[in-house]
């Protein structure tokens, strides 16, 4: 039974499309496995939600606390590599995955099911060694342009690509989700 789902792909990509059509057919549940960072960026660096969470937000150039001026993107890659130096690389895996356990709905052995929105680098193992599928968004014209918007391609069970409509993406996300996660809708 499927309990863990994580997504990788370029910004813009269409993981939010594929967690929100989940989340809406099935009950999954969508875990922010960047939170932390959007979190430090709201209340330390004076960002609204809109700037940390949206694509047109991320895309925003601020002015920063020291005089620093930089895309919102890049501070909040930026603050994601200064916990994986410190932490180590699975360290903002491990924090979205220590979430879901801590606040679980009904407890962990239930027929929850979580996906993680934003996997980076090597982080689709982590996610494995868990048991999540991990699945790789692909959509035309949207390439990871920063270093910590890469992602191991090879990490991923399957690819949903998104080249067309947004009707076109939800049949293949019931193609492919659909078997395994009838047993979740609510």
């Amino acid at each position: 039974m499927i309990k863990l789902i994580a997504l990788c792909g370029a910004p813009g990509a269409g993981k939010t499309e594929v967690q929100a059509y989940l989340q809406k057919h099935y009950g999954v549940i969508p875990v922010d496995d960047g939170h932390p960072l959007r979190d430090f960026a709201v209340r330390h660096l004076g960002l609204t939600h809109s700037d940390v969470s949206t694509q047109d937000g991320k895309a925003s150039l601020r002015a920063f606390p020291g005089g620093r001026h930089m895309f919102v993107r890049e501070a909040l890659g930026e603050l994601g590599n200064r916990i994986e130096e410190v932490f180590g690389p699975d360290a903002i895996p491990e924090m979205a995955y220590n979430w879901v356990i801590r606040n679980a709905n009904r407890g962990w052995a239930s027929n929850e099911c979580y996906c993680f929105g934003s996997v980076r680098r090597q982080q689709g193992r982590f996610y494995k060694s868990k048991g999540a599928v991990v699945v790789e968004i692909k959509r035309p014209g949207h390439e990871p342009v920063n270093e910590f918007d890469r992602y191991d391609a090879s990490l991923a069970d399957f690819t949903i690509n998104n080249d067309s409509s947004i009707e076109a993406l939800n049949a293949r996300i019931e193609f492919h989700f659909g078997p395994m996660l009838r047993q979740h809708a609510h």
